[in-house]
């Protein structure tokens, strides 16, 4: 009986050391998030209205992948309402400095609340945060995403290009 405990002991010790070591590991593939100040200006705002107006997740054929859409409109309700909220987040903000680290605060949250959503749904949110991020002018990592060769970044910034984007100052035409 004592051999027994002793064994599930050791192996719940070695089940948690290696849960730790695999979490650990993923943590470091994403980086730090920027510490960046932007100026929050009336245009920028402007952009970021028209992007919140937007009628979200329909498909799309913009590079480097398309869009079919969302699954369901419960889905794409979900995914809109996220976007929209960190949208809605940094217009609440008079025109002036912005924090980086506020702004991934709530693409953070953003992420998680589409965590359930089909793959396709949760990256074209990604997709919209990271517009988002763009229009604002930051230039490091939010800290949300890990970055791969799939998706082109333009020099000098940490994010690949939002869908659609053909450089960092051409973003794809946003609108209604």
């Amino acid at each position: 009986m004592k051999f027994l405990l002793l064994f599930v002991g050791a192996l719940a010790i070695s089940i948690l050391a290696v849960g730790g070591f695999v979490y650990w590991k993923y943590a470091q593939l994403f980086p730090e998030p920027s510490n960046e100040v932007v100026q929050l200006t009336p245009e920028k705002r402007a952009a970021l209205e028209r992007l919140r107006a937007e009628n979200k997740f329909q498909p799309h054929h913009f590079p480097p992948l398309g869009y079919t859409g969302a699954e369901t409109p419960e889905d794409r309700m979900k995914a809109t309402d996220a976007v929209n909220g960190v949208i809605d987040a940094v217009l609440a903000q008079p025109n002036g400095p912005v924090q980086a680290r506020e702004v991934s605060r709530h693409i953070g949250k953003a992420l998680s609340r589409v965590s359930w959503l089909a793959t396709e749904d949760r990256d074209r949110t990604g997709g919209y945060l990271i517009e988002v991020w763009y229009i604002l002018g930051f230039k490091g990592a939010t800290g949300q995403f890990v970055s791969g060769t799939a998706y082109s970044r333009a020099d000098g910034y940490s994010e690949p290009l939002p869908p659609g984007w053909t450089t960092a100052k051409q973003p794809r035409p946003i609108g209604p």
